[in-house]
C-alpha cells in the first residue's frame, strides 16, 4: 500500500516554478494555485483576474486550518491568500509552501481526511502557520483511484496581534527548508497513517503498516521511482510516448538490472566458484545484463518513428 510526502516552494519568481510546485498549470499567482486546488472561485487582486476552477472535478474535499488566535478572517480563502500576495513586494518572493500527501487506498475517505487535519495541527498550525487543502482523487493508471491532498500553508507565522510575522524560512535553527524539517513531518506523517490503518485493520482483519523511509535509509539498493502524473497517463493511454514515460521505464529497466546482479552475487556465494554451475549463471547473467543495457540505453528505437510523440513533461 503506497504513501509518501513532497514538499515544493510556490514562488512568484517564474512560471516554471510554480508549476512544478502546484504540478499543475495554475498561474504565477499563489491565488489562482488555491483556487485550483479548492475547486473555487477567487478574485485575484493583484492580478485584477478572477479565477474560477468550479467545473473542476475529483476534487473531494477543502479546508482551511488555522491557528487559534488566527482572526476569523484568514479562514476565508480569498481574504488569505489576497492577503498573502499582497503582502510581499519582491518580484521573485516566495509565496507558500505545499505538502502534496499521497493517502493510501485501504483508508476510505473521511479517515484521510483524519490523517491529513490530524498531521496539519501536529507540523503546520503548531508552527502558528495556516494551511488550505485539498483532497483530490483522480483516475489512476491500473483503473483506480489515486487519492492525494495538496496542502498549501503560509510561510509567515501568525502572531498574537493577528498579523503575520516574519518567514519561517530557511536551512538553519529549524527553517522550513531544512532536511531535519521535512523529516519530522513525513515521520509525523508515517504515524498518523499507522495509527489510523492500525484501528482500520482490527475491523478488517489485516495488518498493514507505513514505512515512509526512502531506498538509502532501508538500505536498498534502487534509484527511487517516479511517478507519471495525470497528463503523463492521458497522452500514454492515447498511445502517445513521453519523454517522462521512457525515463521511468528506463529507471525500472535499471532497478531490475541492479537486483538481478544482487540475486546473482548471492547465487555465487551459495555455490561458489570453479564449478558448472557458477559458470552458467555467470553466462546467464551476462546475458541479462546486456539485454538490460540495451532496453535502457536504446530503448524500442521508436524515437523518430510516425507513431511517437515526445513532449518535455
Amino acid at each position: 500500500m503506497h504513501a509518501n510526502l513532497h514538499i515544493q516552494t510556490i514562488s512568484r519568481g517564474s512560471r516554471k516554478s510554480t508549476v512544478a510546485a502546484s504540478a499543475y498549470r495554475s498561474g504565477t499567482s499563489v491565488v489562482a494555485c488555491a483556487a485550483y486546488r479548492a475547486c473555487d472561485k477567487l478574485q485575484d487582486e493583484r492580478y485584477n483576474k478572477t479565477h474560477d476552477y468550479t467545473r473542476k472535478q475529483n476534487v473531494l474535499h477543502a479546508e482551511i486550518i488555522k491557528p487559534d488566535h488566527a482572526p476569523e478572517w484568514m479562514g476565508d480563502r480569498q481574504k488569505l491568500w489576497n492577503a498573502v500576495e499582497n503582502g510581499e513586494r519582491r518580484k521573485d518572493a516566495q509565496l507558500a509552501k505545499e505538502i502534496v500527501l499521497t493517502l493510501p487506498r485501504n483508508l476510505d475517505h473521511e479517515q484521510h481526511k483524519q490523517v491529513v487535519n490530524g498531521w496539519v495541527k501536529e507540523n503546520v498550525t503548531s508552527r502558528g502557520l495556516i494551511a488550505d487543502y485539498a483532497i483530490h482523487s483522480p483516475d489512476a493508471k491500473d483503473g483506480g483511484k489515486n487519492p492525494h491532498a495538496h496542502v498549501m500553508f503560509t510561510l509567515r507565522p501568525v502572531q498574537e496581534d493577528g498579523t503575520f510575522g516574519k518567514k519561517l524560512t530557511g536551512y538553519k535553527n529549524g527553517g522550513l527548508d531544512g532536511r531535519e524539517v521535512l523529516q519530522e513531518m513525513r515521520f509525523s506523517y508515517q504515524e498518523h497513517l499507522n495509527i489510523t490503518s492500525a484501528a482500520n485493520d482490527n475491523e478488517q482483519g489485516k495488518v498493514i503498516r507505513f514505512d515512509l523511509r526512502n531506498n538509502k535509509e532501508k538500505g536498498i539498493n534502487r534509484i527511487p521511482q517516479w511517478t507519471n502524473g495525470h497528463n503523463v497517463n492521458a497522452l500514454e493511454r492515447k498511445g502517445i510516448e513521453t519523454r517522462r514515460g521512457q525515463t521511468i521505464n528506463k529507471i525500472q529497466a535499471t532497478n531490475k538490472a541492479k537486483a538481478g546482479r544482487e540475486k546473482y552475487i548471492k547465487t555465487f556465494a551459495k555455490f561458489g566458484s570453479g564449478n558448472k554451475k557458477h559458470a552458467s549463471l555467470t553466462e546467464q547473467a551476462r546475458q541479462d545484463i546486456a539485454s538490460t543495457y540495451y532496453d535502457v540505453m536504446y530503448g524500442d528505437g521508436t524515437e523518430g518513428s510516425s507513431k511517437s510523440q515526445w513532449y518535455e513533461r
